[in-house]
């Protein structure tokens, strides 16, 4: 190989240097714990209510029992003691990061993998407490993601330090809502545990398991005019001090505001929605979330089928810093030298096709929901099935009442 050439490697070798320090110097600082960030929402995000994910997850302008109530409180409906109980799957995907390592190259972890392991997605209780008043109370898993796995080798490759990364948002929802000529207006009180365990930080391998309780409020409203139904919900911006042992995050969880409309006819519905989150206020480095929504439905005698779209903008592209614990133990950082303290996450936008049935039997209704991302920058897919019944139906009494 004669000079010029080998002149031009070393100019091509610098220049990947300089590209790789350069990402890592201008990279996101991580203003909350690591996957309770809005660009995991990816996989994290569990469609609760799955008659409404069979619709393109449409849920504001649909009256509902307290899986909807989630959703938009004021479309609480129940006028009999009602169960509800749902089970959601994701199917592991491939992480989207990109990880900056020793080499200054960027690479692709082929065997890591985002997973949900634990299927269960909401279990509640709804009715009529008081004359035009109805309640519901339920526990839900709104975000669950576990990182399977990450691995750190020890004694010189002879031995790893396996862990498991997790976020489980666990939330407590209680709801009131009432009628008001033809309008309906509801109230969320949200009590949420953010569960992190086995949390990441460099140069540490303690197993960090953390929880903190978070209170929410969310209003909302349905109006019910002939065939044309309109929903909005709301739920304001909070803030919440989350200490992890090695750093403190001041956390703003975003505003949130949702609102679609409906028509209903001859047994069919057409749904539009849109959703709006501000997650420019957790870090200016995310951009805010307008997630639009459409879906279909036909009911032909005890069985209403559904299908819908959902289009999901990725909220960040670019490089991240993971957070490090400055320690001057050589032993510690000797065996996290081939860890990466950076990666690159690409596009992340997303475009879910769901489908879905409901089967009505007496006394309850078994749904089915299927949503699966065909853009493929993480390509998800989510499988949801639910069952309800009303308690009176164990006494013999008469069947549940459908809600349009």
């Amino acid at each position: 190989m004669n000079s010029k050439s080998i002149k031009i490697l070393f100019l091509v070798a610098l220049l990947a240097v300089n590209i790789g320090l350069s990402a890592q110097q201008d990279s996101l600082d991580f203003p909350a714990p690591q996957y309770m960030l809005p660009f995991y929402d990816n996989f994290s995000y569990n469609m609760l209510n799955v008659a409404a994910m069979g619709r393109g997850f449409t849920t504001q302008a649909m009256l509902g029992s307290g899986e909807n109530a989630v959703n938009n409180p004021a479309t609480l409906v129940s006028e009999k003691a009602r169960i509800y109980m749902e089970l959601t799957i994701k199917p592991p995907v491939r992480e989207a990061d990109k990880y900056f390592v020793a080499e200054d190259t960027i690479s692709i972890r082929e065997r890591q993998y985002y997973a949900s392991p634990i299927p269960f997605g909401m279990i509640g209780i709804s009715g009529r407490f008081y004359k035009g008043l109805h309640g519901a109370i339920s526990y839900n898993v709104p975000k669950s993601l576990v990182y399977d796995n990450f691995a750190i080798e020890t004694m010189q490759g002879n031995d790893e330090i396996i862990r498991y990364p997790a976020y489980y948002l666990h939330q407590f929802t209680t709801t009131v809502a009432g009628s008001i000529g033809d309008f309906r207006l509801g109230l969320n009180l949200q009590q949420q545990i953010h569960h992190f365990k086995d949390i990441l930080v460099i140069y540490s391998f303690d197993r960090i398991d953390k929880a903190f309780y978070v209170f929410r409020v969310q209003p909302g409203v349905f109006y019910k005019k002939g065939s044309f139904r309109f929903g909005a919900s709301f739920m304001p911006e909070s803030q919440k001090k989350m200490d992890i042992r090695y750093r403190v995050y001041n956390v703003k969880l975003p505003m949130k505001f949702a609102a679609g409309m409906a028509y209903l006819f001859n047994s069919n519905g057409l749904f539009l929605e849109t959703e709006w989150e501000q997650f420019s206020r957790m870090s200016s480095a995310f951009e805010d979330r307008l997630t639009l929504k459409a879906g279909i439905e036909k009911r032909v005698r005890n069985i209403t089928y559904r299908a819908g779209v959902v289009s999901a903008p990725g909220v960040f592209e670019g490089a991240y810093k993971l957070p490090v614990y400055e320690t001057e133990n050589p032993g510690a950082t000797y065996n996290w030298q081939a860890i990466s303290q950076g990666a690159y996450l690409d596009k992340s936008d997303q475009l879910f096709v769901t489908i879905g049935f409901t089967h009505y039997f007496k006394g309850g209704e078994l749904t089915l929901g299927l949503g699966k991302d065909f853009m493929s920058d993480v390509p998800v897919t989510q499988f949801a099935s639910a069952l309800s019944f009303n308690l009176e139906t164990l006494k013999g009494k008469k069947k549940p009442i459908l809600i349009d």
